[in-house]
Order: C-alpha cells, then sequence, then structure tokens
C-alpha cells in the first residue's frame, strides 16, 4: 500500500511527495504513533490539554489501534525533522467526516514536536512558568474548535497556528500578548527620517485601488479601473514609492530624499509579529509594558536574531472602527501605536473574531454588544471591515 492509499483512508488530501518516500524507506517498527508517556508528561508539567487530557489519552490509543493513522502520523513526525513551518504547515488535516478521531487527529503531529520545542525553550532561558503558558494554548485550540464546529479536535487554521508553539518561534507574557519570531512581510518597506525618526511605509508589490484606499481584489474594490502598481525603487539621491498616511495609500509617486530618508526595514528582514489572544487586556498600561519586555527578552534570549521592531496585522487597526468604538477606549487607543498600510483581504475575519461563525445571513448575526451592533449594521450597508497591518512606531 502507497502513503497515498492509506490517505485516502483516512480522509486526507493532496501531500508533498517527499512524505511518499520517507513512508517507503521506513522501517517496519511496532512503536507506537502516539506515545503516551509524553501525553501525560505534558498534562503532568504543564496542564497542556486541561479538560480534554483523558479524551487526548483515549483517541491516542485509538490512533495507535489503527493502522493506517498510526502510520500517517509516523510518516508526518518524520517529514517535520528538519523542515520549515512553511512545510510542516502543508501537511493535510483530514476531511471532517464526524468523528472525534479525524477531527483530533493533527494533534498528534503537534504533541510529537512538543519535547523538542520545551528544550529549545529552556535552552534560551524560558523558565517553566512561561514554558506552561505557552503549552496550554494546545487546550485552548481543541477548546476553540469545539466551541466553533461542537466538536473537540485541532482544525487546519488551528494545526497551522500551533505549529508556532511546537517550534517553539513565539512567546508570551502573562499578561497575555504573543510575540512570534518572523520575517517582515511582503507589502511594504519602512522607511525613516533620519532627523525626527518619522517611519513611514511604502506599498511594495501590490495593485493599489485607484482611492488608495484599499488593495485590489480586496472585498468593495474590485473594480481595476484607474488600479496602480506600486513599487519602491531608489538611486544614488532618492527613494520612490507611494506612501501610506492615515492607513490611505497615496497615488502618485513620491521621491523620498535619502539625505533625509533611509530604509528603515524590508520584507525579509527579522522582526516581531504581535498577536493578541482571545481574552488579553489591550489596555495601553498593560501592553506598552509587554512590548518593552519583549524586546529585551529578543536582545538577552535570542541576541543573534537583531530585530525587534515588532508588526501587526489585524481587522482591529481598521480606522473604520472608530466610527463605532468611542474615542478612549481600549480599541481606540491600541490602535494609535501603530503606523499602518492596507492589506488584501475578503473582510471576513470579523465574523470568527467577534461573531465566532461564518454568517449565513447577515441579518442573523447577534447584536448583544455595541460592537456587534456596529459591524452588524457595516455590513448590512454594503460596507467592510478590512485587516490592516501596521508596525508600532509610538512605543
Amino acid at each position: 500500500m502507497t502513503l497515498r492509499e492509506i490517505g485516502d483512508k483516512i480522509g486526507v488530501g493532496k501531500f508533498d511527495p517527499a512524505m511518499e518516500e520517507i513512508y517507503a524507506a521506513m522501517p517496519q517498527s511496532d512503536a507506537p504513533a502516539c506515545d503516551l508517556a509524553v501525553i501525560d508528561r505534558l498534562q503532568q508539567d504543564y496542564n497542556t490539554f486541561g479538560e480534554f487530557y483523558e479524551l487526548v489519552r483515549a483517541v491516542a490509543i485509538e490512533i495507535n489501534g489503527d493502522p493506517n493513522r498510526s502510520t500517517w502520523i509516523k510518516v508526518s513526525l518524520e517529514y517535520t525533522k528538519g523542515r520549515t513551518r512553511r512545510q510542516i504547515n502543508r501537511i493535510p488535516v483530514p476531511n471532517a467526516d464526524g468523528t472525534v478521531v479525524s477531527a483530533m487527529l493533527p494533534l498528534y503531529i503537534l504533541v510529537g514536536m512538543l519535547p523538542d520545542a520545551i528544550e529549545e525553550y529552556r535552552r534560551r532561558g524560558f523558565s517553566e512558568k512561561e514554558i506552561g503558558l505557552l503549552m496550554r494554548r494546545i487546550w485552548d485550540g481543541i477548546r476553540i474548535v469545539k466551541r466553533h464546529t461542537g466538536m473537540p479536535g485541532i482544525d487546519k487554521t488551528y494545526y497551522q497556528w500551533q505549529t508556532l508553539f511546537a517550534m517553539a518561534k513565539i512567546f508570551e507574557f502573562e499578561e497575555g500578548l504573543q510575540f512570534e519570531l518572523k520575517k517582515a512581510p511582503e507589502g511594504a518597506v519602512y522607511i525613516r527620517h533620519k532627523e525626527t525618526g518619522k517611519i513611514v511605509p511604502l506599498l511594495s508589490g501590490c495593485t493599489v485601488h485607484r482611492t488608495g484606499l484599499q488593495i485590489l481584489g480586496s472585498a468593495g474594490f474590485t473594480d481595476s479601473e484607474g488600479a496602480f502598481e506600486a513599487s519602491v525603487t531608489e538611486d544614488e539621491e532618492n527613494i520612490y514609492g507611494y506612501g501610506s498616511y492615515d492607513c490611505k495609500v497615496e497615488t502618485t509617486l513620491h521621491a523620498y530624499p535619502k539625505k533625509e530618508w533611509e530604509i528603515h526595514l524590508r520584507p525579509g528582514d527579522n522582526m516581531l509579529s504581535l498577536h493578541i489572544p482571545e481574552g488579553a487586556d489591550i489596555s495601553l498600561d498593560v501592553v506598552i509594558p509587554q512590548i518593552l519586555r519583549a524586546r529585551e527578552l529578543v536582545r538577552t534570549r535570542y541576541p543573534e536574531y537583531k530585530g525587534t521592531e515588532i508588526f501587526g496585522s489585524s481587522w482591529i487597526l481598521n480606522p473604520a472602527l472608530l466610527d463605532i468604538v468611542k474615542p478612549g477606549t481600549k480599541v481606540a487607543e491600541f490602535m494609535t501605536l501603530f503606523t499602518c498600510y492596507p492589506i488584501c483581504d475578503d473582510a471576513t475575519s470579523i465574523f470568527s473574531f467577534v461573531f465566532d461563525r461564518q454568517p449565513e445571513n447577515l441579518e442573523d448575526l447577534p447584536e448583544d454588544t455595541s460592537l456587534r451592533r456596529g459591524l452588524k449594521k457595516m455590513y448590512l450597508e454594503g460596507r467592510y471591515n478590512h485587516i490592516y497591518a501596521g508596525m508600532i512606531t509610538k512605543v
């Protein structure tokens, strides 16, 4: 039997041909795919699975008794060795078939990776308490998927998110914010004024809608007439680009003299990506100390990294929210920390983040908070709340 045939039996789709090669070369072994001792230790040391511990253990036993699922986990874990997160994230998750074992299957790839991640965190100087904060995000993933689907599990979104923890690419403070070690994304080059320190994002590698309000292809901005290609170029005297000011892109090319401006951050440079877990407090008096600690942590525990600028992308950075939230609220104040620009977005993220579901009918969305009422009204009127991206420049 080939790995492709095994994949068909357990409901997984297309995968890297290298996995087929791993399967063909893998020696026969009676070792279990899911190590119960590892599961027990993760629970005992960090409460990694919370109230789902007994279920995680029972499903592991079931997988170990299933030759097809067991083989898939073994091959997947062998595939993760020495590969990038992008490659590991391409390991397919099973199609939903209504069984908890299929829903939980991706979890055991993460579980198999966690012991190495824990050792890496320890090597970097993280305390057991700090590691525990990170391990318990596995519990969060199972819980949130259950809330969304009615069944505990790890879906594609949470599998791909939680590989950050399984590869020790993220850290978190007790107050709640998370910081991912990441390369600066495509989309903008940041320039800095040498005297004032002002930061301006110049759009790069994208097509901007003629209004400058959004990237072409974003929800509500699909008319290509008058759209223009944005890129950043330079010569001996100037940097040329389309700057984003107050989240709106200039529609004419501007020259920034090099005697006054310099390239500050390019796509591919090391930086930190800020993540806001569910329930995290984004009050400035809570957020700002964490930002300062994150920069210091990178300097001391990742001295070779040399990337302390902090980037974020979120629906809560959209200035349209200021029509809904009041000045002085947590969201309004949080937005002021960033210098932002639009990115291509289908404007659907708010449904899972704010309403916990993708609606079949907008009229059915709940209105039990002012934010929900305001966003529902926005969408019923044919407007959108797009994701914006930006760098923290006010701390």
